[in-house]
């Protein structure tokens, strides 16, 4: 009997519509998350005049006067880094002009951020003018994005210094970032009391974003405002206190920390680290690693000291490769940091055993220098460093 699961769909738009509303959730949840953690925000609102509208109290600012960020989400399927170009197709700017249209005779103090799924290519000069705010610096710039967006050039001259474009993480990559940063502020839960309460997060923002956020009693009974509408899509501090309860982090948390490991894109060698809940310290010693290891091996190119023989490579990857995921199967499950557990094995046993894995040698035997290689090996996505959830 046939199966209409082999017919290609005509059109399978209401999957990627799903996968793009999840993205969203899970974007709104890291300024959540820096709420939670006792920062500058103030609340979040989901789906009104933009995707997402954050309220802050940076310097100079009160929860009487706040901060406005009107923040617009892109994703993308490829991985191809955000040139000027995909960043005007993509119309981010378009919707920022209306919210900016609609906002600017309020008397308010805002910016208008285009979120973007992924990297801005380094090397796009216009790209990276658009991203801090510096888009009508250039007038061919100027002129390119006031026809995409159907404006005069006077319109944009006085828009574009409001705009910045934000790296935000991929998909596959943002949901562990926040249940890794919530690790964080929950240091006495087990995994899956963090996951629970991530969960419990994610229902809070979905419902925020089609406005059902808090108790129904007053929809049944009473006629609604307008702005009674408005602050069910808001997660204010109210909305999450039981979860605030939960977290019992000590007052020294790193909160700059938290907030840099929401916002930067990450490398698959620190995502698979923060899953393994890494400590600070030994993430930016395995950065360090990773890029002496890759320069040493540049430089021995440059003099034509470097040992190009692929089986030799493949010889030392694979010695390391087995150490590595040998220790992960050990380790990967230690508390409260199997990442920490097993970089400092993996490099205990590199170091001291250097001559069986360096045979060659490429490195030198130096076991700082192969600890990098593995770092670059993990990297590439060969092998992980445990996941504290599990």
């Amino acid at each position: 009997m046939a199966d209409p699961i082999d017919t290609t769909a005509p059109d399978d738009h209401g999957s990627d519509t799903v996968e793009r509303f999840e993205y969203q959730v899970h974007a709104s949840l890291r300024s959540v998350l820096q709420m939670l953690a006792g920062t500058e925000v103030i609340h979040v609102t989901c789906e009104h005049i933009e995707d997402i509208v954050i309220a802050s109290t940076p310097d100079g600012h009160s929860h009487q006067d706040p901060w406005w960020d009107f923040q617009q989400i892109k994703t993308r399927d490829n991985l191809e880094s955000w040139g000027f170009s995909a960043v005007l197709d993509a119309k981010p700017l378009s919707s920022l002009w209306r919210t900016h249209k609609a906002v600017r005779d309020l008397q308010l103090k805002y910016c208008l951020t285009a979120g973007l799924e992924g990297f801005l290519d380094p090397g796009d000069e216009d790209v990276q003018a658009l991203a801090t705010g510096r888009g009508a610096d250039k007038e061919a710039r100027l002129n390119r994005i006031a026809r995409r967006v159907k404006i005069t050039a006077a319109e944009a001259a006085s828009f574009l210094p409001l705009v910045r474009i934000e790296q935000l993480p991929r998909r596959a990559d943002i949901e562990h970032r926040n249940i890794a940063a919530l690790t964080d502020l929950a240091p006495e839960l087990i995994g899956s009391e963090v996951k629970a309460l991530y969960e419990e997060l994610v229902r809070r923002a979905r419902e925020a974003m089609q406005g059902k956020l808090g108790p129904r009693w007053p929809t049944l009974i009473t006629a609604q405002k307008p702005e009674d509408r408005v602050l069910q899509k808001r997660i204010t501090t109210a909305s999450v206190s039981d979860i605030q309860r939960r977290l019992t982090r000590p007052d020294h948390v790193l909160l700059k920390r938290i907030t840099q490991d929401l916002t930067q894109v990450q490398t698959p060698l620190s995502r698979k680290m923060n899953v393994g809940s890494v400590s600070p310290g030994i993430l930016e010693n395995a950065q360090l690693l990773r890029a002496n290891a890759d320069s040493y091996r540049l430089t021995e190119e440059a003099m034509g000291t470097w040992k190009g023989d692929e089986r030799l490579e493949e010889d030392l990857d694979q010695r390391i490769l087995i150490a590595a995921r040998t220790l992960v199967a050990l380790h990967g499950e230690a508390r409260p940091s199997p990442a920490d557990t097993i970089f400092s094995a993996l490099l205990d046993k590199l170091t001291q055993q250097a001559d069986a894995y360096d045979r060659s040698p490429l490195y030198g035997k130096d076991g700082m220098l192969l600890m990098g290689r593995a770092c670059a090996l993990s990297d590439a996505c060969h092998f992980g460093w445990g996941d504290v959830n599990e």
